[in-house]
């Protein structure tokens, strides 16, 4: 198991939770400021694709020059380091964010309407 440490990165920690299990195929455990990634299967996580991974959630978000990955025995840390576009380009994540969206926990249907959401979802238990 590996874990990814985001205690000083908290802004990115859900978004680069979900790029970084859906890359490796990885189940994610969530802890408030740092998330563990286990197999599926039997497989073992190589620490070089969790940080390929990393590396590829930041250069998408133009946030590569922002942050530094710290790799110490099974835990990869995540730090930002300081940067003048990094305020401006932390924001634009975060109104990202302010749009309401709303996910279904079994199948992952997205909707921007809670009673469609609540519809939904009694599909499952029909």
């Amino acid at each position: 198991m590996i874990t990814v440490d985001c205690s000083y990165a908290l802004a990115i920690k859900d978004k680069l939770l979900v790029h970084v299990a859906d890359s490796l195929k990885a189940l994610p455990i969530l802890k408030h400021d740092k998330f563990l990634l286990d197999s599926l299967d039997d497989a073992k996580i190589d620490k070089l694709d969790v940080i390929k991974a990393i590396e590829g959630f930041l250069e998408s978000a133009n946030l590569r020059k922002n942050f530094q990955i710290i790799p110490k025995g099974n835990t990869i840390r995540v730090e930002p380091l300081d940067g003048a576009d990094m305020k401006e380009n932390l924001d634009k994540i975060s109104d990202v964010n302010r749009n309401p969206f709303f996910e279904c926990t079994h199948c992952g249907f997205m909707t921007q309407y809670e009673e469609e959401l609540r519809t939904h979802r009694l599909i499952h238990y029909i």
